[in-house]
This record gives C-alpha cells, sequence and structure tokens, in this order.
C-alpha cells in the first residue's frame, strides 16, 4: 500500500509545521509548539517540535519505560525503526531516522498523515492510516467481533488493517474510526507519536508533553 496516498493535501498538511521548525530553528529555540483548535476554541492537537541534532536509538527509548510491541504495517520511508508500543499505559508510536533533519521533514509528513481527521466529520480516512481506533455512540474504545456465536471484544488499534478479515470487521462494527494517535513530538531524529491520557483520543498525551524530560533530562 503507498501510504503517500494523497500528496496534495498532505502537502498542506505538513507545511505550516515545518515553517514552525523553521522559524524555530531561525530564532535559535530550544523547542516550540503548534496548537490547533476548533471553531469552539478547545483544543484538538499539540506538536512539538524540538531542536536538537541529537540521535537516539531504540534502546535509549526503551530506557525511559517504552515497551514495543509490533512493527507498524505500512511503509515509513527513511526510517530505521517504524513500531508501536505502551509507555505509561498508552500507546506510543516511535519513527526513527537517521538524522533530525529527515524526522524535521520526513518523520513530519508521516506524523501528519497518521494523525489525520476528515474535515467533513473528524473520522479517520479510508487508507493510508496505520493505527485506528473505535469510538461507539457510548464513546467505548472496543469492536465486538461475533465468532462462533461467542462476542469478543477488541480494541481496533490492535487490528492489523492489511487483513481481509479485518478489512470485514471494522467495516461491520466500526462505524466511527479515529486515528489512534493526535498529539505528536519530533527530537532529534525521532517522532513519537501519541494516544491521548483520556477516554477522548484529543485529549492531551503526556507521554508528547515530557517525553523530552525523559529523554533528555531537562
Amino acid at each position: 500500500m503507498n501510504r503517500f496516498w494523497n500528496v496534495s493535501r498532505l502537502q498542506l498538511l505538513v507545511l505550516p509545521v515545518l515553517l514552525l521548525v523553521s522559524v524555530a530553528i531561525a530564532c535559535g529555540s530550544g523547542d516550540d509548539s503548534l496548537v490547533t483548535s476548533d471553531g469552539a476554541g478547545e483544543e484538538t492537537q499539540r506538536v512539538r517540535m524540538v531542536d536538537s541534532s541529537e540521535v537516539f536509538t531504540e534502546d535509549d527509548i526503551k530506557a525511559i519505560g517504552w515497551k514495543p510491541q509490533r512493527d507498524f504495517v505500512l511503509d515509513y520511508p527513511g526510517t530505521s525503526l517504524a513500531k508501536w508500543g505502551f509507555l505509561n499505559s498508552k500507546e506510543l508510536g516511535i519513527l526513527v531516522y537517521a538524522s533530525a533533519d529527515d524526522a524535521k521533514t520526513l518523520g513530519v509528513t508521516a506524523a501528519s498523515e497518521q494523525t489525520f481527521r476528515r474535515p467533513e466529520d473528524n473520522q479517520a480516512p479510508d487508507e493510508g492510516i496505520d493505527r485506528i481506533s473505535c469510538r461507539d455512540a457510548a464513546g467505548q474504545s472496543a469492536v465486538k467481533v461475533i465468532n462462533s456465536g461467542s462476542v469478543k471484544a477488541f480494541s481496533a488499534s490492535y487490528l492489523k488493517p492489511k487483513t481481509d478479515e479485518t478489512r470485514e470487521i471494522v467495516a461491520r462494527t466500526c462505524s466511527n474510526r479515529f486515528p489512534t494517535y493526535n498529539d505528536y513530538t519530533v527530537i532529534g531524529n525521532v517522532v513519537f507519536m501519541c494516544e491521548g491520557d483520556g477516554r477522548n483520543l484529543l485529549d492531551p498525551s503526556t507521554n508528547c508533553a515530557k517525553i523530552q524530560e525523559w529523554l533528555t533530562g531537562s
């Protein structure tokens, strides 16, 4: 599957973030952030760009408590590691690049795509999203799968998007599909994509807010 399925749209999504990175570097800032909000003034996403040339490894990230699970299904050009796992009981996706420059370009493009919501209904697009969470009318994060007369509940974000069985399950039971990740933070050569703290996927992520402190001690 070609993960860059709508280049023109992605360029529009990424442009404000890349502009923010340029301003931060030009001003000599150690870090900066971009907060987006809806028409009512409610915060909907927090993007943090930390100006650092430091190169981190998977072991560095594991050292702060991240528990890796599986590789992402989609392709992420330029990465040496593209994997999801857990930190503080919340999902945290990791994209590791060869350099900070790659993280600020290729990585920001990837994170923008993986956190994108359609303007018309605020849900995930039909293609190009690696990690999906379902929300039913009551706001619960689960899908029910009927299998041999029994009912099993699965977190939708653990389903493998490339299998025909998964497509059938999601189409039948998941009418409200949202990106698992919302906030993201770029530090050095790594992009961290974070699940929100609360039941609402738009809730702020402590992991994304604190990852710089935990990783660098500053």
